[in-house]
């Protein structure tokens, strides 16, 4: 299950307004979700987009750096994720840090995917067996004329 969860951290920039960062979805059970971020400052240089296990980051990584406002984060295993933003502005100084945004990845059950799978098989063999039996029984009829 995914959750999108705002909960304060600690806000150590003094230049403008924290940006905004959210999650493209509720329910992150393939993996994969886009992260967005904005801060209606007209002169952001850049955006700091960090991950880290524990919500208050005493050992984040950078996930991002650029101009871009959302990226794309994929092959996570299951767990919780917890996310902050920070712009730059054009003249150097940075924005404090966003509210923390908590993503957790809880994949399907393998037992239920092997059970899609086993289904779309049958349904993949069954549609081939009318096919083939459609085509010889065709192939009959034009015979007996």
């Amino acid at each position: 299950m995914l959750l999108a969860l705002v909960a304060g951290s600690p806000a150590a920039g003094a230049g403008a307004a924290a940006p905004e960062i959210s999650s493209s979805a509720e329910l992150a059970r393939a993996g994969y979700y886009q992260l967005r971020w904005v801060l209606d400052e007209a002169d952001v240089a850049r955006y700091r987009v960090e991950e880290d296990s524990d919500p208050g980051f005493p050992d984040p990584v950078a996930l991002y750096e650029g101009a871009d406002r959302a990226t794309v984060v994929s092959g996570r295993s299951d767990g919780i994720f917890h996310y902050r933003a920070r712009a730059t502005l054009a003249d150097g100084s940075e924005s404090a840090w966003s509210e923390t945004l908590t993503v957790e990845v809880a994949h399907h059950p393998r037992a239920q995917a092997f059970g899609i799978f086993t289904v779309g098989g049958l349904v993949f063999l069954a549609t081939a067996g009318l096919i083939v039996a459609g085509t010889r029984a065709e192939r009959r009829r034009e015979r007996q004329r």
